[in-house]
């Protein structure tokens, strides 16, 4: 893979002055991002966990692919990212040249892309890219992802994505192409499909319970961890001791669940990994209290403003702030309810499940009430 000057150029000028201003990782309980073209506008986020996907894809496999695609798109119309029909190819070719800089600050080392316009084509070549380096697969963020993102900026939503080359198979590099199902088709490759695509609107209501307001319990933003040495924080990516973690959208988590539950047994298998990735992450931790690990740590994450309370042996999870999205009533935030309870269960020695949850947004914000 050979980077150009004016590739190190535009990477560092992204990463170190237009990202920074746009990111709020200061803030206790919220992560997100301010658009390019309206500072006013926040984006809500998480911080993730790679090596969770990781097992998510070894278990549940190429289904997964169409909830990648499914989040690119959502999340490509929700910014507004612009699309060949309404700008020049030129201001595009420009305008996709930062987008792969964003993308790599975040997801990747070293990212270089070519679009061929004729047959709304895009090829990307990647290093050191978020999961499919450990698996070899990449179905959510290595295919899936780049295929929604390719379909809405060339408002075709036949377009798929394949990944055929990989670092995590023994490859140099990774290498995806994105193109229409039957340009893909001609070209010898066998595409998933993935049809159903929504998108997503920043509404007044998006704005109003994502809002960011005074914290009651969280004490940590992102930033504080990082200045405090817990966790590091480089060329978009943040670590704790080891274990890489990435900012998504805070779509995702929706839309991985809502797909899922149309999966023989994939709630379950959300819930597994999620829980046994908890119980990594609080070995990780260094820190023997569950009650004040939780309370430090996921907000710190994006998850909101959090609350632990222990009774005898039980345990009470009381969220303010959490991420909104039109959907809130339809998901159950499996992933999130699996990692608390794994955390717990480590930390305690003995087997927590938190698996009763209730919702509502009287104060404002989505607020959570979870229990065993």
């Amino acid at each position: 893979m050979k980077v150009t000057v004016k590739d190190k150029i535009a990477a560092w000028f992204y990463i170190n002055v237009i990202k920074p201003r746009l990111e709020i990782l200061d803030t206790p309980g919220i992560v997100g991002e301010k658009t390019l073209e309206n500072r006013n506008l926040l984006i809500r986020e998480f911080i993730l966990p790679e090596d969770l996907f990781v097992e998510l894809e070894k278990h549940v496999g190429k289904e997964l692919y169409c909830i990648g695609k499914k989040f690119g798109y959502y999340y490509s119309s929700l910014v507004n990212f612009p699309t060949i029909l309404t700008v020049s190819e030129e201001n595009f070719s420009s305008i996709a040249y930062f987008l792969v800089k964003e993308i790599e600050a975040v997801y990747a080392s070293k990212m270089i892309h070519k679009i061929n316009f004729e047959n709304k084509m895009f090829n990307l070549l990647m290093q050191n890219y978020i999961i499919c380096r450990k698996n070899g697969l990449g179905y959510i963020f290595s295919e899936g992802g780049i295929a929604g993102i390719w379909a809405w900026a060339v408002q075709d939503k036949s377009v798929e994505a394949l990944q055929i080359k990989c670092q995590g198979r023994g490859d140099p590099e990774c290498e995806v192409v994105a193109a229409p199902y039957e340009k893909l088709k001609e070209m010898g490759h066998e595409p998933i499909i993935c049809k159903e695509l929504k998108e997503g609107k920043f509404t007044p209501e998006y704005r109003a319970f994502n809002s960011p307001k005074p914290c009651r319990w969280a004490k940590n933003s992102l930033k504080s961890l990082i200045d405090a040495g817990f966790a590091e924080y480089k060329h978009g990516q943040v670590t704790l001791r080891g274990e890489r973690f990435f900012l998504c959208e805070a779509s995702f988590m929706y839309i991985l669940e809502k797909e899922l539950a149309k999966i023989k047994n994939g709630l379950q298998t959300l819930w597994e990994v999620s829980f046994d990735f908890g119980k990594k992450l609080a070995q990780l931790s260094g820190n023997p209290e569950p009650v004040s690990f939780i309370m430090d740590f996921f907000p710190a994450l994006g998850f909101g403003d959090i609350l632990v309370i222990r009774k005898k042996d039980e345990y009470e999870i009381f969220v303010n702030q959490f991420p909104w999205l039109e959907d809130w009533k339809e998901v159950d935030f499996t992933m999130f309810r699996g990692m608390l309870s794994g955390v717990l269960s480590e930390l305690t020695g003995e087997e927590i499940e938190l698996r009763k949850i209730k919702k509502n947004i009287s104060s404002g914000s989505l607020s959570l009430y979870i229990t065993t």
